[in-house]
């Protein structure tokens, strides 16, 4: 009987010994990226007199992206949203982005494409709430330091500032420039 009771303990003996032998655990590291970009696009609508198409507002996005253990493939993204034509509003945006270099070598070797998805939330003076997908490029002109394009594309289709049944699409170039820490 003590065989079985000793080959009942082996497991949790393992157990015991693995976590004693294991390397210990470590935090994340974290790096930062901070992104200020500006731009504007085409807005469109439901309306009395069908689709309306108007200029989007001129926006400011900042962003502060969070890169976790050097893998600057992949970017947390919170940004702050500001509207700041029409009615001016304030809304925040998370989002990830996957980012791919062009080459390992070579000119091409400072320029990144990316795409990202995300959660624009405006809170105020009114609400929207959508989801985002875009696509951009950077070139690194000087070390950590380049200029950033985008193209997204906004589909708000809850909030205060909608008529019942419609959403808003937004399409919006931006221009800006990633600072890397």
């Amino acid at each position: 009987m003590d065989n079985p009771r000793r080959i009942a303990l082996l497991p949790g003996l393992a157990l015991a010994l693995l976590m004693v032998v294991s390397s210990p655990a470590h935090a994340q590291e974290v790096d930062f990226v901070a992104s200020v970009a500006g731009g504007t696009g085409v807005s469109m609508g439901g309306g009395s007199a069908g689709v309306i198409a108007k200029l989007s507002p001129m926006t400011l996005d900042i962003d502060v992206g969070l890169v976790f253990d050097k893998d600057w493939s992949m970017e947390w993204t919170p940004s702050i949203i500001l509207e700041l034509g029409g009615r001016i509003s304030v809304g925040v945006n998370p989002s990830l982005k996957r980012f791919v270099k062009l080459s390992e070598s070579g000119w091409a070797s400072k320029m990144s494409i990316y795409g990202g998805i995300g959660v624009p939330f405006i809170f105020a003076p009114f609400t929207l709430l959508g989801a985002e997908a875009a696509v951009g490029v950077t070139y690194e002109f000087f070390p950590n330091f380049s200029p950033v394009l985008e193209l997204h594309s906004d589909v708000f289709f809850a909030g205060s500032d909608l008529p019942e049944g419609s959403v808003l699409v937004k399409v919006d170039f931006t221009l800006g420039i990633r600072y890397r820490f």
